[in-house]
């Protein structure tokens, strides 16, 4: 993620996370590092409102770790759906 990218809200974080992270639980690292809920966390990526600052933190984290870029490749603005969410 670029500094100047803003992250939004939990459905574009979630739409900006599952492209990052292709068929893999991103949500875990998630509720590791911020000590909240698998549920309440996927609660607000189904929002459309503001996300509480330890989930923004990290989310930017993951989402700018060179270690990923170096053992994935870049990856590009990939096109999503509703199906690309975590289900409810």
């Amino acid at each position: 993620m670029r500094p100047m990218e803003p992250i939004g809200t939990g459905h574009q974080l979630a739409l900006r996370m599952a492209a990052r992270f292709p068929r893999e639980d991103w949500i875990a690292p998630l509720v590791a590092r911020t000590g909240l809920s698998r549920q309440t966390i996927e609660w607000h990526l189904h929002e459309e409102t503001e996300l509480p600052a330890d989930i923004l933190a990290v989310a930017a984290e993951l989402l700018s770790s060179p270690e990923r870029d170096r053992e994935e490749g870049s990856v590009g603005d990939n096109l999503l759906t509703e199906d690309d969410l975590p289900s409810r």
